[in-house]
């Protein structure tokens, strides 16, 4: 497993996923093709068994560092769900054509083993993302910007008086299905902004720009939905 792992990656780095063949990565790995097959059934499923071995420590690493509940500002909250990602956009960025093959076949992909794994690691993720949002907190937000007069908040309606912090909400079902959904939305829009630029409709360099757009969004947008409650 570890040298046909080993094989995959190398090959992948060098020619990219697309170019790759299954009969490849067994004389590199020295191993019968059948053997590679043992493992992962189609080229694809390769594909998800080389990605959840990459993400898979960094993943629970992130989970393992999860702080307890706090209050962060939606500034910070927003480098710290950018910081969880990094190893999808690390991906990107070394690997950019085989890593919007990932986001293929995590989106459409068959319901295979490897996948499967994957999106284990992609919950997992999109949890963490959850936490993170749950400890947006506008009175955060409000030291900073005493602290840097002039500076606006991510919200508006963060000045709002009598307002209540995402993390307090006295109805908390309703809060954990928004973290819940904010966390999901945030992990499909960067899968489908990579499908995007596979498909040719938009561009891999503008992808930490767009990402961090949208997590933006997605923050305000919890703490909007929570103070309509």
């Amino acid at each position: 497993r570890a040298r046909i792992l080993a094989a995959a990656r190398s090959l992948m780095s060098e020619k990219g996923y697309a170019q790759m063949s299954m009969s490849e990565v067994a004389s590199r790995a020295d191993v019968a093709a059948g053997t590679v097959f043992q493992y992962a059934a189609t080229k694809a499923e390769l594909l998800m068994m080389v990605t959840e071995n990459i993400w898979a420590d960094h993943v629970n690493d992130i989970l393992d560092a999860t702080p307890d509940p706090g209050h962060r500002s939606p500034a910070a909250v927003v480098d710290a769900i950018m910081d969880s990602l990094a190893p999808v956009f690390d991906m990107a960025v070394h690997w950019p054509e085989t890593t919007v093959w990932i986001a293929r076949e995590i989106l459409f992909g068959e319901d295979l083993p490897h996948r499967r794994e994957v999106l284990v690691l992609v919950e997992k993720l999109e949890a963490h993302i959850a936490h993170l949002l749950g400890t947006c907190s506008s009175r955060a937000q409000d030291a900073d910007d005493a602290a840097a007069p002039g500076t606006a908040a991510l919200s508006p309606a963060s000045a709002a008086p009598g307002r209540n912090d995402l993390a307090t909400s006295p109805d908390r079902a309703h809060r954990d299905t928004a973290l819940d959904v904010g966390a999901r939305m945030i992990v499909t829009s960067g899968l489908t902004e990579l499908n995007r630029a596979r498909q040719g409709r938009g561009e891999m360099r503008l992808l930490m720009g767009r990402m961090r757009e949208i997590v933006t969004l997605v923050a305000a947008g919890v703490g909007a939905t929570h103070r309509a409650v």
